[in-house]
């Protein structure tokens, strides 16, 4: 028989500041993009099965579920999976223990939310604990136990998937993409590029590019050197 479970609304997600904020993160790091909470009985396999992820969190004598859908016949590289499973590691950790976590420290917020808002500016961990009044290593540890991954692993996850969406998406030169990734060297992003996703900038676009945007691209390349012309 299968597990009886209802959808949370959206206003319990959000009177649990914590919950939401993990839900809203993992909605970002899932290609997906389907992550739901219920109330009831978990599944068999709590987390990490074939299928979904689903986590388990007690809830005021309930059980709060976590379910996040992994990707199916995607065609590309589950390459942000190793940061989002670390955070599902953490967020069971942070809300399933003796005293769950009310909400994200303000520090963390503000961390995050600079990195997934502004992934292409330059910026250290050291610059944004500066202004939120902590050292690097304080915010780096606190970033760390909420996130699951460092802010030097997630900044670099964002700035590739944004250059992912580029190569995707648009004409734009290998080396004018680097050249907007936060001070990057072309060495360096391609460096950058090839650990994150397992492959390179040039091959990312041969075989993910959107087949209308490089028509599109090189329609007007051809318009254009026949106007010069």
């Amino acid at each position: 028989m299968s597990p009886v479970q209802h959808p949370l609304s959206e206003e319990e997600i959000q009177a649990w500041p914590s919950l939401a904020s993990y839900v809203a993160a993992l909605s970002r790091l899932t290609t997906s993009g389907s992550v739901t909470c219920y109330r009831g009985d978990a599944a068999p396999d709590d987390a990490h099965a074939a299928a979904a992820w689903q986590v388990s969190l007690p809830h005021d004598g309930e059980t709060w579920l976590v379910h996040v859908e992994r990707p199916q016949g995607v065609g590309k590289p589950a390459w942000r999976e190793p940061v989002l499973t670390r955070m599902l590691d953490a967020m069971k950790g942070n809300l399933a223990g003796g005293r769950p976590l009310r909400e994200w420290p303000q520090a963390v917020k503000t961390a995050w939310s600079l990195v997934i808002t502004h992934p292409t500016r330059a910026m250290s961990l050291a610059e944004v604990a500066s202004c939120v009044d902590l050292s690097a290593g304080y915010l780096g540890e606190q970033f760390e136990k909420i996130t699951g991954s460092s802010f030097k692993r997630v900044l670099r996850d964002e700035r590739m998937q944004h250059a992912c969406h580029v190569l995707e998406t648009t004409s734009r030169r290998v080396s004018e993409i680097a050249s907007t990734m936060g001070g990057l060297s072309l060495s360096q992003f391609n460096r950058c590029f090839v650990a994150a996703t397992g492959m390179s900038p040039s091959e990312w676009r041969r075989r993910f590019a959107s087949r209308k945007s490089v028509l599109f691209s090189a329609s007007s390349v051809s318009e254009t050197s026949s106007f010069e012309g």
